[in-house]
């Protein structure tokens, strides 16, 4: 996690922003995602958040994880589409009844990948511990964060291993043979994750998050010039993707048969 860290922190601006801004954006982002329910809002939110993560100068990492939400989509709607005859309320699925979804779900992926990728670990957890969330809600927020760049790296892991092992892994793999590759991949990968997660949790106990004694918090760094500008960009764009919720729902009304 830390090479992965190291590696986007050097490339990506957002490195110097502080958690609390990032926390903001993504804050603002759900609750936005959640509110717009017409499909220009949700494309004006898309666009602007997809800004924000271009500032990680990962454009392969986007890529890959545009291409598994797509995927999660896909697979959804192909379960949607054999459960459609057992299940009438299914049906009537259109574009936009998937299309919205992913937004919201490429929106949101969008401001937390910079959140984990760009803050440091002891960053996010002290912004979360001054929030004094309950612990419910404290601890798996925190597991989440740090999982992100570690499950990164476990598929990592697992890819250069196949591949050590002379499994030619490659997108035309992945294309041409489907179930081997899913063999391959899915299994290792889950375990790792599953294993990883639990370690994850036990180490946040072990340094006392949760703990009846709070941790005695450094004074928290101000905020700089690069944080302005993120906030700014934020506030404007929520109030694109308000003035596209009001004026522009007519022209893309919102269909019935949206998906949860």
């Amino acid at each position: 996690m830390q090479a992965l860290f190291a590696e986007t922190a050097s490339k990506s601006p957002l490195a110097a922003a502080d958690a609390r801004t990032k926390f903001a954006v993504t804050a603002l982002t759900a609750g936005l995602a959640l509110a717009a329910s017409g499909a220009a809002a949700q494309g004006v939110l898309f666009l602007a958040t997809l800004l924000y993560a271009l500032n990680l100068r990962r454009p392969k990492l986007l890529v890959l994880l545009y291409a598994a939400l797509a995927a999660m989509m896909l697979l959804a709607l192909g379960c949607a589409l054999i459960l459609d005859p057992f299940i009438p309320a299914l049906s009537g699925l259109s574009a936009k009844a998937i299309g919205i979804p992913f937004l919201r779900g490429a929106s949101m992926m969008n401001v937390v990948v910079p959140l984990a990728l760009t803050s440091r670990v002891e960053d996010l957890l002290a912004t979360l511990e001054r929030v004094r969330l309950p612990f419910a809600v404290f601890l798996p927020t925190a597991v989440m964060l740090r999982f992100i760049p570690t499950f990164a790296n476990d598929v990592r892991q697992v890819w250069e291993t196949l591949r050590i092992r002379g499994w030619p892994m490659s997108p035309a793999m992945l294309f041409l043979h489907p179930a081997l590759s899913a063999r391959l991949l899915l299994f290792p990968i889950l375990f790792r994750a599953l294993k990883s997660s639990e370690s994850l949790g036990i180490a946040a106990e072990l340094k006392g998050i949760g703990s009846a004694e709070r941790t005695i918090l450094p004074s928290p760094h101000s905020l700089t010039s690069v944080d302005a500008r993120i906030l700014a960009a934020a506030a404007l764009s929520s109030l694109f993707v308000v003035l596209a919720e009001l004026h522009l729902g007519a022209l893309f009304p919102s269909d019935a048969a949206l998906m949860p």
